[in-house]
């Protein structure tokens, strides 16, 4: 007797592949929020012009786009040193929401309020 094949993964069964490259947050406050991103996370905007701004981050790319209200979001970043890297942030003007601790999943991570209602959260993988 045989097993039984597994079933095909969703790539085998699928025509095409897709992958996440970029995300559309709105903010009321364009400039202010290119500003704090250049300012505070130390990241520069790629394109900007009067209704949307491109942060191309690695493999990924932010982008914010002018809105009548705040998009609800929090933006994840990789660290190496969360500890280090919140600091960094704090001392350039970030306000925290929650300092470095060691999360639940795993993780160690930090939370800083962002531009509108954006939160930033950095993350340290064990």
């Amino acid at each position: 007797m045989t097993e039984p094949d597994s079933p095909p993964s969703s790539a085998e069964t699928s025509p095409y592949h897709m992958e996440v490259n970029h995300v559309h947050c709105l903010v009321q406050e364009l400039v202010e929020a290119v500003r704090w991103f250049e300012s505070v996370c130390g990241v520069k905007a790629t394109f900007t012009n009067e209704r949307m701004a491109v942060f191309s981050l690695g493999d990924f790319t932010l982008i914010l786009d002018v809105g009548q209200s705040d998009s609800k979001v929090t933006i994840g970043f990789h660290s190496e040193n969360c500890d280090r890297d919140y600091q960094t942030v704090i001392e350039r003007g970030g306000i925290s929401l929650e300092p470095p601790a060691n999360r639940p999943w795993g993780a160690r991570a930090a939370y800083i309020k962002g531009p509108g209602a954006l939160t930033i959260e950095i993350e340290q993988l064990p």
